[in-house]
Order: C-alpha cells, then sequence, then structure tokens
C-alpha cells in the first residue's frame, strides 16, 4: 500500500511479482469506493498473469513471464479486460462513465474515423480515445459477441504456444474470423450506428462555444468564471503549451495570469482578484512519497505564494469575503476532512472531518461564504453534502446516487452540479426542498464544470467538443428541460456462491532485513533499460526486494573482441537518503608494450584478468516552483583494481598490479520548465555537471580529469522549436591524458584525431509533421522532425572561429511492432567535415532512443 502519494493509481507487476495500490482517492473518479475498485481492477491482471504464464515462477523465470506478457497481449487488451471486469463485478466502474468513452464517442459521431493503431497508440496532433477506453470496447465487445468465455479461450490458446508469431491477433482470428484492425473496425462502425440513434434520441440543443479557433491540436480551457469586467478567466490546455491560469476577453484574445505545474485533476478558485489552486510535490529524494500543496497568485500584485507545503490538500476554493480557504485533506491513513486554512500564513483554522469519513471531492461556497457544497464518495455511490461553516455540521442533501457526480455549485439556493442521468454527461439541478432534479442542459457529447452567475443569473460550463473543451453559457432557468423525483438508491451486493463469506487475514509486518534478498529472474541483461548504451548481454540472476530498496545482480558476460569471460556481482541499496551501490567485477583486458631491441622497436601484445570493486554513493534530488523543475545531486564513487595473470612475465615489473582508490565526484544542477505534449526540448533550461577525477591514495600512478558540461535552452523562432546551445571543457594530465569525457563534435570518429580541451554545440530542432502513418505492422510513425547543428572544437583566442562540422538532422517519434511502449526517437544526421583533408567531406550519421 502506497500511502505516502497523493497520485490514484495501482499496479501489478512481475519481476518482482507484486502489487501496488496508491490509496490516495481522486478528486474525480466513479461512484464507488476507491480502493475497492483498485483491487477488483489490478487483482484481474493477477488473473491474466497466472493465465498466460503462471507456469513460470520465481526464482528464475518471472521476467521470461512478463516478457511473454508483454510480448503476447496489446495493451489494449489487458487494461480493457481489466476494465471490464471491475464494471461488470461492481455497482460501478469506468465502464458506466459517460465522461469515460466521450472522446470516441465524439469522434466517431463526427466522422473520425481513424486507423486502428492510430486509436491504440494515439496521436500528438488528434484526440483519441487511449489504450483503456479502446479496450474497454474492443474487450466488452468480444464478450457480448460471442460470450463471457472469449477472454479465457484466447488466453488459453496463446499460453498453450506462447512464441507463435502474432500470437493475440492469431488467437483472435481463429476464434472470431477478425483479426485486430478487422475487430477495431466492426467495433467501431457498431458503436458509431449506437451512439447516432442515442444522439437522435436524446435530440441535443446547440449551444453557443467559445472561443472560435480553427480545428487544429487539442485545446481546452477549462472552468470558466466571469471577472467583474466581463473577461472570463479559465484554465487552459493544450498540447502546444503547458497549462496556464488565463484570461480571455470577448474577441478570444487570450492573457496568460500564470503557468501551472502538474495537478492531479484541473484545478483553480477565484475570489476578488485572487487565484488559489493546488499542483503536486514531490519530495525531493523520495519518489513515491509526494504532497498536494496549496498555491496563491494576488492577480492585483501580481505576487505568487507557496501557501501550504508538504500538505495533502485538494480542490482549494477561496471563501468570499474573507482571507480563508477551504480545502479537501485526506491524510496517509485515509481520513478526509474539509480544512479551512488562513490564505494569508496558511494555518489551519478549522477541521471538519467528514461524516462517516466518505471521500469527499471538490468544495465550493455560496455566496455568503457561510456553507458549503461538496461531492461525497461511498459504497452507496456518489452524494451531495452541505457543510454548515459556523456550526461545523455537515447536512446529507442527496444521497447515494449512481452517478459521477462532479463540481456542485449554488445557484439562488439550489445545487447545480454535472451528472449524467440521460446516458450523457449534462447539468442539472437539484431543489433540495422538493426532492426533484431538473435536467438544466442536453448537450451533444457532455456539458461539465458548471459556474453560477448570480448578478446575470447566467451559468458558465465547459461543452467538450472534437478537438477539447469549449466554453459555454446559458441564462439560468426555472423551467428545466424536464423533472423528476431524487431516485432512491439500493447498494448493489454481488454475491456467488464461492464468495458468499469473506476472511480478513490478518496483516504481519514486513521484515525488511529479512526479505532483502529476493531472487525472481535469469535474465539476459543486468535489468537497466534506460539507454541503449547501457545493454550488455550475458546471463543475470536478478534479485529485487518487494519495497524496491535493495537490488542484487549475478552475471556472466563474454567480450567476444577479446575473447575473455566477465563475472559479476553487484548490490544497491536505496533506503537511506544517500544511495548506495557496491560492485565486483573479476574481467580479462588486453593491452601492448613498447619493446626495443637491436635498434628497432614492437608492440607486444598483452593479455590479463583484475578483479575491480567500486563502492559508489549518489544523492539524487529534485524540486518544484509552478512549471519549473530542479534537479540538483551529487556522487562519489572509489574502486580497488587487482590485476593478475599476466600473459608476458618479462613485463611483470613495469606491469602496474594494483590501482588503489581513485576517486570520481560529480555535482550537478539542472533547471528546466516543464515541456508541452508538443515541445520538443524545454523552453527554457540552464544544466550544468562538473566531474572531477584522480588518484589521491597511489603514489605509482598520477593523473587528474575536471570536466564541465553545460547546455542552455531556448525557445526558437516559433512555437515548440528548440534551440541548445552546449559548453563543454576538460583539463586532463597523466593516466587521464587520453581520456575524453564531454560531448564531442557530431561525426568525430570520422574525423581526424586531435587533442580536445573544449567543444561549443549548436542545435536548432523543429518539428516537420504530424502524420499518424502506419508503415503495416511495423512502424507507427507520430511525428517528423528536424534540424540544424553546427559544433565547434577548441575555441580559444588564436584559433579560427569556425564549426569543424555541421549539417542537418533528420528524426521520427514512432512506435515498433504495434507496441505502445516504449516510444522510438530514430533519425539520421548528414555531417559536413569543415576542414581540410577531411576522410570524408559529407558522411551520414545514425542513432536511436527511446524513452517509457
Amino acid at each position: 500500500m502506497q500511502n505516502q502519494t497523493v497520485e490514484s493509481n495501482g499496479n501489478v507487476q512481475l519481476a518482482p511479482r507484486r502489487s501496488e495500490f496508491y490509496t490516495t482517492p481522486p478528486q474525480q473518479g466513479d461512484f464507488q469506493d476507491w480502493m475497492d475498485n483498485l483491487a477488483i481492477h489490478e487483482l484481474r491482471h493477477v488473473v491474466q498473469f497466472d493465465k498466460l504464464t503462471g507456469y513460470l515462477r520465481a526464482p528464475f523465470f518471472e521476467q521470461l513471464a512478463l516478457a511473454i506478457y508483454g510480448v503476447t497481449l496489446p495493451s489494449w487488451f489487458f487494461e480493457g479486460d481489466a476494465v471490464v471486469t471491475e464494471t461488470v463485478l461492481s455497482s460501478a466502474g469506468r465502464g458506466r462513465l459517460p465522461s469515460w468513452e466521450m472522446p470516441f464517442r465524439t469522434n466517431l459521431l463526427n466522422g473520425k474515423t481513424y486507423s486502428y493503431q492510430k486509436d491504440y497508440l494515439g496521436s500528438m496532433k488528434d484526440v483519441t480515445p487511449g489504450f483503456y477506453e479502446l479496450g474497454y470496447f474492443l474487450t466488452s465487445g468480444l464478450q457480448n459477441e460471442y460470450g463471457e468465455t472469449i477472454v479465457d479461450s484466447l488466453m488459453t490458446r496463446m499460453a498453450k504456444l506462447p512464441i507463435r508469431p502474432y500470437n493475440f491477433s492469431n488467437s483472435l482470428k481463429k476464434f472470431t474470423g477478425y483479426n485486430t484492425r478487422e475487430w477495431h473496425a466492426k467495433i467501431g462502425a457498431d458503436l458509431t450506428q449506437k451512439w447516432q440513434e442515442q444522439l437522435a434520441e436524446n435530440n441535443p440543443a446547440n449551444y453557443p462555444v467559445f472561443p472560435v479557433r480553427e480545428p487544429g491540436k487539442p485545446e481546452s480551457w477549462l472552468l470558466p468564471r466571469r471577472l467583474p469586467d466581463g473577461r472570463l478567466i479559465v484554465l487552459h490546455q493544450s498540447a502546444r503549451n503547458v497549462p496556464a491560469i488565463v484570461i480571455l476577453d470577448s474577441l478570444g484574445k487570450q492573457t496568460e495570469i500564470v503557468k501551472t505545474g502538474r495537478q492531479t485533476e484541473p484545478n483553480f478558485s477565484y475570489a476578488e482578484g485572487m487565484l488559489a489552486w493546488d499542483e503536486v510535490r514531490r519530495d525531493p529524494r523520495y519518489g513515491k512519497r509526494a504532497y498536494n500543496v496549496i498555491n496563491v497568485y494576488d492577480m492585483r500584485t501580481q505576487a505568487y505564494r507557496q501557501l501550504s507545503h508538504k500538505s495533502r490538500y485538494f480542490s482549494p476554493v477561496l471563501r468570499p469575503n474573507h482571507t480563508q480557504v477551504l480545502a479537501v485533506a485526506i491524510n496517509e491513513t485515509g481520513q478526509t476532512s474539509l480544512d479551512l486554512l488562513d490564505s494569508e500564513r496558511g494555518t489551519l483554522i478549522t477541521r471538519f472531518p467528514a461524516p462517516g469519513n466518505i471521500h469527499l471531492q471538490t468544495p465550493a461556497f455560496d455566496e455568503t461564504g457561510s456553507k458549503a457544497i461538496v461531492t461525497g464518495i461511498s459504497d452507496a455511490g456518489a452524494s451531495l453534502v452541505e457543510l454548515d461553516i459556523p456550526t461545523g455540521t455537515y447536512r446529507m442533501i442527496l444521497e447515494g446516487q449512481p452517478q459521477q457526480i462532479e463540481r456542485p455549485v449554488y445557484a439562488h439556493g439550489r445545487i447545480l452540479f454535472k451528472a449524467h442521468y440521460n446516458g450523457i454527461d449534462n447539468l442539472y439541478i437539484l431543489d433540495a426542498e422538493n426532492g426533484t432534479i431538473g435536467q438544466l442542459t442536453n448537450a451533444q457529447y457532455g456539458a461539465f464544470n458548471p459556474w453560477f452567475e448570480s448578478e446575470t443569473g447566467q451559468v458558465w460550463f465547459n461543452s467538450y467538443q472534437v478537438d477539447g473543451y469549449r466554453i459555454s453559457h446559458m441564462q439560468f432557468s426555472n423551467s428545466p428541460i424536464s423533472h423528476f423525483k431524487v431516485p432512491v438508491s439500493e447498494k448493489h451486493i454481488l454475491t456467488t456462491s464461492d464468495t458468499s463469506q469473506s476472511e480478513i487475514w490478518p496483516s504481519k509486518p514486513y521484515k525488511g532485513l529479512k526479505n532483502l534478498i529476493n531472487f525472481h529472474s535469469l535474465s539476459v541483461d543486468n535489468g537497466n533499460f534506460d539507454n541503449l548504451a547501457n545493454i550488455n548481454p550475458g546471463i543475470y540472476w536478478l534479485s529485487d526486494d518487494l519495497l524496491n530498496t535493495t537490488q542484487v545482480r549475478l552475471g556472466y558476460t563474454y567480450n567476444g573482441d577479446i575473447r575473455s569471460s566477465e563475472y559479476l556481482a553487484s548490490i544497491a541499496y536505496q533506503q537511506f537518503f544517500p544511495k548506495f551501490s557496491l560492485e565486483y567485477r573479476n574481467r580479462g583486458q588486453v593491452g601492448t608494450a613498447k619493446v626495443i631491441g637491436n635498434g628497432t622497436e614492437s608492440l607486444t601484445g598483452l593479455r590479463w584478468r583484475e578483479h575491480v570493486t567500486t563502492l559508489k554513493m549518489d544523492i539524487p534530488l529534485v524540486f518544484y516552483r509552478l512549471n519549473h523543475i530542479f534537479t540538483t545531486g551529487l556522487s562519489a564513487a572509489t574502486s580497488y583494481t587487482r590485476r593478475y595473470g599476466l600473459n608476458e612475465p618479462q613485463f611483470q615489473d613495469r606491469f602496474i598490479d594494483r590501482i588503489q582508490f581513485p576517486l570520481h565526484y560529480q555535482v550537478y544542477f539542472n533547471h528546466n520548465v516543464r515541456q508541452s505534449v508538443l515541445d520538443l526540448a524545454p523552453r527554457w533550461g540552464q544544466n550544468l555537471s562538473i566531474t572531477y577525477r584522480h588518484f589521491p591514495f597511489d603514489g605509482r600512478i598520477a593523473g587528474e580529469h575536471l570536466s564541465l558540461r553545460t547546455a542552455f535552452y531556448f525557445p526558437g523562432i516559433w512555437p515548440n522549436h528548440s534551440f541548445l546551445a552546449r559548453f563543454n571543457y576538460q583539463q586532463r594530465g597523466g593516466t587521464y591524458a587520453m581520456a575524453n569525457d564531454i560531448p564531442l563534435v557530431s561525426g568525430y570518429d570520422q574525423l581526424h584525431p586531435l587533442p580536445i580541451d573544449n567543444t561549443l554545440l549548436f542545435s536548432y530542432r523543429f518539428p516537420i509533421a504530424y502524420p499518424d502513418w502506419s508503415l503495416g505492422p511495423l512502424a507507427y510513425i507520430k511525428r517528423f522532425k528536424g534540424g540544424l547543428f553546427a559544433d565547434f572544437q577548441n575555441v580559444r583566442t588564436g584559433n579560427t572561429f569556425q564549426p569543424r562540422t555541421f549539417g542537418l538532422e533528420f528524426r521520427a517519434d514512432m512506435n515498433l511492432l504495434r507496441f505502445y511502449l516504449p516510444n522510438f526517437d530514430i533519425g539520421a544526421k548528414l555531417v559536413y567535415a569543415n576542414e581540410v583533408n577531411a576522410p570524408q567531406r559529407v558522411f551520414a550519421t545514425y542513432g536511436i532512443g527511446y524513452s517509457y
């Protein structure tokens, strides 16, 4: 149970086999207990693992099982199946939420029938459903068409022959007659017909949408509020820009107020020239410990403050006529309350524990600030709960609804909120006195985030469109589209013959030291897949404890270049503030010795083996401020090398058989602004790293190496372009005289070798197109991008200032073989060698990278 994070998530994994539940419930979700929903969904993945690869277990085969699972099943299938399960085995689940299906439904109703790969793998230029949503409809369609056992039949056949090429598509074809592309097309056609019929039945109204934009990249203006001068203040989100709170005038002209950092859900509050919103703050050292803090911004003085620190506050709302803010608080034990804070100092004024510890969401004040309305979520469903601030008492206004009720606000003594009683997200008005609900909007795709302007009687809200959320408004009416009595909820309880009785298993303390060693897999790699350069094929035995604090690796590799074996043992421990790692290697090495005799000089090949033991300490830290990210840290390492087995004994007296405790230090500091989806690099960034190596404890060896690396990012001429300037310097001597520890000019290995003191590297990168091309099953290309570069070497007084190499680059972002991850970046550089007598004047270099 991960109770120290503020994000709502969960996962189940192999290698090692474990599950993680992030216990903090979301501020926008479905209408059931968060942990119940999480357990049903994540434990379905356990069933999938066991069905497909359950015979492959620790201590040797868990990584192999995970590889078979990941290669065999497309992500949409295993997540879609889990969403189907959470929906069928509960009275809620995402499959019952119109807001969840809405992007897919809107696309199909607008004729945007994208290819299988685009719907599955996503797009940078269009809204696509996502593989969870797509998977739900593809998987539920299978069960509707071929019965509930179809998933079991598919996985049984795949498990019998896991090495079958295109195993999933082949098995799907055998049982249904459709391959994945054909099944996607069929489900798309079926859903289009179903949703067209629903649209005709609902006969939606047309509402004005604002701002008016030409169709383009996805863009949304969320949570509209009207300012006293008639302008609108909204939270702007787009693919081109990072989120920001902005002001829109009547012509749609946008003025940025403040950029925001990462949020668990979009949120901000405005009152009397002040803004308040929440943001995620990660612990500087420990990634699984996070906080949710409140920020405030004074629009009159343009002053920003972080009001709370190391807090767990959500959905803050400013109290009218008071210097106070009310927020949902969720502590690490799962206790929920509404906390009233001083908006000047951030101190707690009063805490109002939630009745029955129901989960509270998105509070809103009435005009006087004496009452607050909030959504409550429990096993019984969604409710509307009112808090009377002076007395500190709660009153249940609407109970137990099987609805995704969101963002309630007051409107002339009644409650305005979002729900989906007619199968589409719409705005509804609750009259608590007579127990009736009126439907206020009849949106085509969905209406959200209502705000009531009491002075004019206008209701402002978000209306979903094919490329994002727009702003709409309507006159508040005492005669809604329809009226109905408040539905009476009956709690939905599922029982079967084998689950009618429950057993509570006792909790036991986890013994960290006892479970330090947990071997789970034999692997062809040491488990470090962060960079292609780190992949070192061999055979390894992997151990990871369940808390992810201790890693043990035992390995063997063979170096074919020198025909020598290498043995490895390492341990890394991450629980303390510094990270520690200890590694031992026994490896073969080769070298040469100069022989002078009879007036001639020759070289003799040498071979030997060596024991190398390395100890390293790292302290990585990260900090956040709005959309700014700061990373800093330091590391120190030393080693001891003992050489033996020299093949030419006559050189033994000249042979250095010990290298004793050389020291290596690194310190770094990085500041970068948050990137948008389409940014190729941070628009602003300053990055600095200094390393130093020397031999303070070994009198037989001398040498030192000092290196400086810098990288400075600047915005390009047009949006999402990037200009990067890097200056790198090194000073070296002794044993390190020939070592290079700084980035080199492009194509350096194709040039005449020259000693390198510094490099100055410039590059300008820009997007070219977003084609969303499918090259059969081999590749799906999302973006083409280009660049110009000019690389200088040994810049100093007296040297001509001209690039040693310059040229063009062309790259593409893509997915390979229809795998959702990793994302590949593949491309080439055309390099011009700007020097006399270059071996080649023009040549190409190639590169491949990937990210998760």
